[in-house]
């Protein structure tokens, strides 16, 4: 509608009068050395394929600050943006850093996107699943004094005269784009989709009063709303929010159209990443969902914070690829194999 992160050996005098002692230090010392190779050493990078600024980004660096001022990782953790190619540049930055453990991925949408866009191999298959535990909702919104009160009627309005309605979105293939595709399939009518550069400049456009509809995150919405430049028509999750200033808007399933779309981020680790740093970030990152700090800096923007551990990632990102490669294949913007 979204990952990872000895002691040193002791050598006793093995005298035969020492010989017990000895062999007890040796044991524990086995047993420390043992227990601290699950975790890595020295810094860690968290890579992201946005630039500074970006919601991936911010986020990853909100994490990063709250595992290491809770001391929940002692190990430093260090934001490093590697744009370009649509996250491939990040992504594939991470794919040749074979059982590195001080790097972990950030998980965004064009992870899954980009390769299934652009005809490459998929990644998120590849990489070392860890965890996925930030969720985001999105909301469509309409021109303030647009005659549209509900669904039902934007999708009336819509069938009157195809790709009358203009939707202002990101690029081609954008969660934008693949939003406006799933209002046309609910309502089986065909919009004018406006791709911009990015999301700022199709808000301008919106703001300007160029085009009639867009969507946008609820951290986005509410500003325009509260200001009275932009009205919410629905929000594309399964239930209602529980925000006041979000509780009576009504999901689109309400209003009887089968559209549920979202955000998700998370972390993953290079191939081959070693089961002990799996957990090490598997834990770590199961403290951070259940750290009020962080909890409440996601509740202002109206984000959520669920855990989807390291066991159940994978079949979990295999459902988000499926479903992203159908739409995009509806769009006409897949150049992989349509899901069988």
């Amino acid at each position: 509608m979204s990952p990872l992160r000895a002691a040193r050996p002791f050598h006793p005098l093995l005298k035969p009068s020492a010989l017990a002692f000895a062999l007890g230090l040796a044991c524990a010392s086995a047993t420390g050395a043992a227990m601290a190779q699950s975790a890595p050493t020295g810094p860690i990078e968290i890579t992201t394929g946005t630039s500074p600024g970006g919601t991936p980004d911010v986020l990853m660096r909100r994490a990063a600050k709250i595992l290491n001022e809770q001391k929940i990782i002692t190990n430093p953790l260090v934001v490093q943006n590697r744009t370009g190619g649509s996250w491939m540049v990040a992504g594939n930055f991470v794919m040749g850093k074979k059982g590195d453990r001080n790097v972990v991925l950030c998980i965004a949408q064009p992870i899954l996107t980009t390769p299934i866009t652009q005809g490459l191999p998929t990644l998120y298959d590849k990489l070392t699943p860890i965890a996925m535990f930030i969720q985001g909702d999105l909301v469509l919104v309409v021109q303030p004094d647009s005659p549209v009160k509900n669904l039902k009627q934007l999708m009336e309005l819509a069938a009157q005269r195809e790709r009358s309605l203009k939707v202002a979105g990101a690029q081609a293939g954008s969660t934008d784009h693949m939003v406006a595709g799933l209002v046309e399939k609910a309502g089986k009518v065909k919009l004018n989709y406006i791709p911009f550069d990015g999301g700022g400049s199709a808000q301008a456009a919106f703001l300007g009063g160029n085009v009639d509809l867009m969507t946008l995150t609820p951290s986005e919405a509410m500003p325009l709303v509260t200001s009275g430049k932009a009205r919410i028509l629905a929000i594309l999750s399964d239930e209602r929010r529980p925000e006041p200033e979000l509780k009576d808007v009504p999901t689109a399933k309400e209003q009887g159209y089968d559209i549920v779309w979202g955000q998700a981020w998370g972390l993953a680790g290079p191939p081959e990443l070693d089961a002990d740093t799996v957990k090490f970030w598997d834990d770590a990152i199961a403290k951070l969902v259940a750290n009020p700090e962080w909890q409440a800096s996601l509740k202002e923007n109206f984000l959520r914070s669920k855990l989807i551990p390291a066991a159940e990632v994978k079949p979990y990102m295999q459902k988000l690829h499926e479903e992203h490669l159908a739409l995009l294949r509806d769009l006409g913007l897949a150049k992989q194999p349509p899901v069988q």
